[in-house]
This record gives structure tokens, C-alpha cells and sequence, in this order.
């Protein structure tokens, strides 16, 4: 994937966007994203959060009533359903009674933790399910992007999009706007409980935390958002070094490069730990903040009862109630503020899950019928022409080839004369502006694309090897391995006495990008992977071009002995030599075809 210099901004939209409208939007994107069985799990959190919410309002709500029966135990016999209860189960002492009623708290305390601990780790399920759904569609929707969008990215930004984005939204958007559901339906069950018992209460707490928490969260939300969007950018940016770092090990080490590149992933590194070391303070500030709030209350309440009443066991009673509702009020209120924040801090996870999703939905719909093309006779390029998005100069104009099934062909040309582009146009990686490709008299369109990638093998000259055994590489993707289309694909690739030389034969590891292997063994195995598929069609774009003059020899003697296999061969190639058994010769300048060839016309013209 191409690693180009433009700056990570390019990959983020939205940088001066508003972002008073965080919750809605979070909100909006939920709703996107989710599948309709996801939506109905999501109301069922919706329920059992709701109930978990009830269950904490009736364990803050039975304080009260041993903090009074503690103050005035006698009070049991003047309350109807106490008395009923302290008769039904035969108590003779007011003290076993009040012993019982907070025996009885503390079990119905234990219960509702507990079936908390459930609906959170239902909550867990379900995060855990999203973001695995959400990182299976970030990784569909970036390889069915077309060839010249997905060049154009950086790799790190595609690995933080598949692999880190959907963690991050889920972490930080989807589980906070759970928070702050929850955590709002208590507040509000517990305030509307205050008023109806207390008025007073109610106006003095509505007042106090209402306006407190308000400050806190406008004193921290402008510098989450900044936080957030610094540590998005930040982040594939160390990636990319890092990355760039790893696969460029040999260049870097010969040229003494290796502090410049250290001083730079470091530099990025830092920044970005340091970032979230801020985002991590930030959080730590409204529980803070808020002890602070509840403090003031209850000194509040204390002046209220010593200067301004005279009814002292009252505001004892005042303090006691709001000590009661602070306990379980403010740290919903930290957990909504959090919650906020990290929704603000985290909105380019939401930006990031949209990018691409317009091209998602037509390739989807292209390939809504897939359909089989057949190819028994022959592949004809009538008057082809293609020009990369936004440019006026075409790279290929007016092609005219026909290819008969079984024969093998030859393409030269100076560097830039379209050989690869037209490749890429035969393998659908690009879509002609103009003409059409016909197979068998049937123009290819793009609901064949699928069918007619089947039928090709493709070799090039920078060979993707995975770090795994020969066996792995040449069946590629496959869990189960074809062992006779295997034993084929090592004999036509002349592959047999290099693997009868290994102690490990095909299960031979070689080790990443094929580095324990030669130039001329990473191209058999590419050409075997190639035969392996039984592809009609091969493609030898460039392959021998980085081989030294005996290897390259090798792997042409091993390219010329497929003649016998009855493919459709096409050779691209800088080295006349490579060509010598291609029944013609097609040389490429500009764009156009300015000569067709048998090899011995070639030759005469190079010479």
C-alpha cells in the first residue's frame, strides 16, 4: 500500500466541525450502525438497565427509614406495616427488629449489586459482539474499495480504522451512551423520590448540582475534543513511522539512519502518550470537582440548621437525606460527565466508521448478482481507453488486441507506456472509460468481476509471501489444501528439487516476505500459487525483472515450460530475452500499440 506523504488530516473530515451536537450525533451513528438484532438487544440493555436503576432508587430509598428508626426505635410501633411485620415474625425487642431491617438491607444490597454485575456483563456481551461486527465491516468496506481509492491510503491509517476504530467507538462512544442512560434514569428516579418527600430538598439539590455539573463539563469539553482529534491524527502517524521503520530495517541501517528514524516515532510516540495521559487527567477532574459540590452542600446545610432554624434533629434529618442522595447522585454525575467527554473525545471514531460507507453501498449493490463469464475461445480489447480519476491525459488510448485461449503474449514498452495500467484493466483493478474487454464475443461488466478474477493468476515482480511454509504460500487462504492440484502446481513451476532438497519439504518455513528463500524460489512459489488456483489466464507482470541474469533464466526456462499446460499467458517484461516462446509481441508507447512482433522481429528492431 502506497505511503504517501500527505498529511493524516486528509483521512479525518470534520476538524472545525461543531461539536456542541456530540450526544445526537453519537446517538445518530448508533442507530447506523447497528443491525436490526443488535437494536433489539440494545432495548433489552435499554430494560434491564431501567430495572437496575428502580433496584438502586429503593436501596438509597430504605436508608432513610433505619437512619430514623435508629434515632427513634419506637417509631416501629406506630408505623402500620412495621408493626405487622415485627408481630408476623414474633419479635420481642425493637433492637433484633432494627438488627433484622439492616440485615435485610444489606441482603437486598448484595442482590441488586449482583444482578448489576449481570446487566454489566450483558453489557460487556454486547460491546464485545458490536465491535466485532463493526471490525468485520470496516475490513469488508476498505478491500471493496476500488484499486486506485485503496492505493491512495495509508496503511497505518487503514490498520487504525479496521483494528483500533471500532474498539475505540464502541469503548468510548457506545458503552458511555449506556452510561448515560443509566446513570440519568437513576439521577432522575432519585430527585423525583426527593421531591415528593421533600421539596425543600429537592429545589436545594436541583440548584447546587445542577449548575455545578453544568461548569464542570463546559470547563473540560473544549479541550476533549482537541484531545481526541490530536491523539486520532497521532496515533497512525507513529504507526506509519514505525512501520515504515520495520520494512525499511536494511536501507536504514547501511544509510545510518537508524536515530533519525528513532527520534521521530519517538517524538510521535510521546506526544500521543502524553495525550492520553491529559485525557486520562481529565477524567479524574469531575469526581474531584463534584466532592467538592457535595461538600459545600452538607456545610450548606449545616449553617442553614445552626444560624437560620431551630429545629436541629430536622436538619440532622436534611443532612442525613442529602448525605444519602450525594452518595449515590454524584457519582452518577461523574459517570455522565465522563461519559460525555470520552463521547467528545472519541467523535473522529464516528467520523472514521462513515468514511468510504457511500462506496460500500455501490459496491455492494454491483455485486448484488454476481454472474459467470465464460472464456473457451478468446479475449478481445476493443478500442480501450482509461485515465486515472481527475487527470485529462489518457494512459491508455484506443487499445485493439485480440487474444486467441492458449496463447502466449508478449507486452514491452518503456517505463510509463500503460503495460501495467492495462494489466490492472484486465484484471478489474481499473474499468475502462471508453471500449469495452469482450470475452468470447461477451463484454466483461462488472457484475462478471468476481467470475472472471477466478480465471486469473497473477505473478508480479514484488511478490506478497506469507511469513509460513511453502505449502501455506502456494495454496494461499485455504484451510484445506488440494494435495493433488498442490503436487501439479510444484512440478509445472519446477519447484520439485528445491522441495525435495528441505529437510521439511512443503512444510518448510520461510520466513517473512520469503527472506530465508532466493529472488528465483520466491518467484516459483509465486507461479506455482498462480497454477495452484488451475487459472486459465497467468499474468507475468515484471517478474523476472529484479533477477539477477541466471536466476531470471531459471524462472523464464520454468515460465516457458507452462507452454504445455494450454493457458493463456501474458508477459510483461523489460528483457527481450523473457519473450523468446510468446506467439506475439505487443510494444506499448503512450498509451498506444505502436508495434505487433513475432520474438525475431524484436530482436532485429532492438538490435
Amino acid at each position: 500500500m502506497a505511503e504517501t506523504k500527505e498529511n493524516v488530516h486528509a483521512f479525518y473530515p470534520g476538524d472545525s466541525t461543531d461539536r456542541s451536537d456530540a450526544l445526537p450525533k453519537a446517538i445518530k451513528s448508533l442507530n447506523r450502525n447497528l443491525s436490526p438484532i443488535q437494536k433489539k438487544k440494545m432495548m433489552v440493555q435499554f430494560v434491564l438497565i431501567f430495572l437496575s436503576a428502580i433496584f438502586d432508587v429503593f436501596g438509597l430509598a430504605s436508608i432513610l427509614p433505619i437512619v430514623k428508626l435508629a434515632g427513634s426505635p419506637e417509631t416501629i410501633h406506630h408505623q402500620q406495616i412495621l408493626q405487622w411485620i415485627y408481630s408476623t415474625l414474633h419479635f420481642n425487642s425493637d433492637k433484633r427488629f432494627l438488627l433484622f431491617l439492616i440485615m435485610a438491607v444489606l441482603v437486598f444490597f448484595i442482590l441488586k449489586s449482583l444482578f448489576g454485575v449481570f446487566v454489566n456483563y450483558l453489557q460487556m456481551r454486547f460491546a464485545t459482539n458490536l465491535a466485532f461486527s463493526l471490525t468485520q465491516k470496516q475490513f469488508k468496506k476498505y478491500f471493496d474499495l476500488d484499486f486506485h481509492t485503496f492505493t491512495s491510503l495509508k496503511s497505518s491509517v487503514v490498520t487504525h480504522h479496521i483494528i483500533n476504530n471500532p474498539v475505540s467507538y464502541v469503548m468510548w462512544v457506545v458503552l458511555p451512551l449506556i452510561m448515560i442512560l443509566s446513570e440519568s434514569i437513576i439521577i432522575l428516579l432519585i430527585i423525583s423520590g426527593i421531591a415528593y418527600y421533600d421539596f425543600k430538598l429537592f429545589l436545594f439539590i436541583t440548584f447546587l448540582i445542577g449548575p455545578a455539573t453544568y461548569i464542570i463539563f463546559a470547563m473540560l469539553k473544549g479541550r476533549s475534543t482537541k484531545i481526541g482529534r490530536e491523539m486520532n491524527t497521532l496515533f497512525p502517524m507513529a504507526l506509519g513511522t514505525l512501520t515504515q521503520t520495520i520494512n525499511g530495517y536494511i536501507d536504514i541501517v547501511l544509510a545510518n539512519k537508524t536515530a533519525f528514524y528513532e527520534k521521530r516515532f519517538l517524538k510521535q510516540q510521546g506526544q500521543y502518550q502524553h495525550l492520553s495521559m491529559m485525557a486520562y487527567l481529565q477524567n479524574l477532574i469531575p469526581v474531584r470537582a463534584n466532592e467538592l459540590v457535595a461538600l459545600s452542600g452538607v456545610v450548606l446545610i449545616f449553617i442553614y440548621a445552626i444560624f437560620l432554624t431551630d429545629n436541629q434533629s430536622s436538619a440532622i434529618v436534611m443532612v442525613s437525606l442529602f448525605a444519602a442522595a450525594a452518595y449515590r447522585i454524584m457519582p452518577s454525575t461523574n459517570r455522565i460527565i465522563s461519559s460525555m467527554i470520552y463521547i467528545r473525545k472519541n467523535m473522529a471514531a464516528i467520523e472514521n466508521l462513515d468514511l468510504y460507507n457511500d462506496k460500500s453501498i455501490a459496491k455492494e449493490k454491483s455485486l448484488a448478482d454476481p454472474q459467470i463469464i465464460p472464456f473457451n475461445r478468446s479475449i478481445e480489447l476493443r478500442d480501450v481507453s482509461f485515465r486515472f480519476p481527475g487527470k485529462q491525459n489518457f494512459v491508455l488510448n484506443h487499445i485493439n488486441i485480440t487474444i486467441k485461449k492458449g496463447e502466449k503474449i508478449g507486452i514491452v514498452g518503456s517505463s510509463g507506456s500503460g503495460k501495467t495500467t492495462l494489466m490492472n484493466v484486465l484484471l478489474r483493478f481499473y474499468t475502462e472509460e471508453k471500449g469495452g474487454i469482450y470475452i468470447d464475443d461477451q463484454k466483461l461488466g462488472e457484475e462478471h468481476k468476481q467470475d472472471w478474477r477466478t480465471k486469473i493468476g497473477y505473478v508480479k515482480q514484488d511478490i506478497f509471501l506469507l511469513d509460513a511454509s511453502i505449502k501455506q504460500n502456494i495454496a494461499f487462504g485455504e484451510s484445506e489444501v488440494n494435495e493433488k492440484l498442490l503436487e501439479q502446481a510444484v512440478k509445472q513451476a519446477s519447484l520439485e528439487e528445491l522441495v525435495s532438497a528441505l529437510p521439511e519439504g512443503l512444510e518448510t518455513q520461510i520466513g517473512e516476505r520469503g527472506s530465508l528463500l532466493s529472488g528465483g524460489q520466491r518467484q516459483r512459489i509465486s507461479i506455482a500459487r498462480a497454477l495452484y488456483r488451475n487459472a486459465d489466464i497467468l499474468i507475468f507482470d515484471e517478474a523476472t525483472s529484479a533477477l539477477d541474469t541466471q536466476t531470471e533464466q531459471e524462472v523464464t526456462e520454468a515460465i516457458d515450460s507452462l507452454s504445455s499446460v494450454h493457458k493463456t499467458i501474458f508477459i510483461i517484461a523489460h528483457r527481450v530475452t523473457t519473450l523468446k516462446n510468446c506467439d506475439r509481441i505487443y510494444e506499448l508507447k503512450n498509451g498506444v500499440v505502436s508495434g505487433v512482433y513475432s520474438y525475431s522481429e524484436l530482436i532485429e528492431k532492438v538490435i
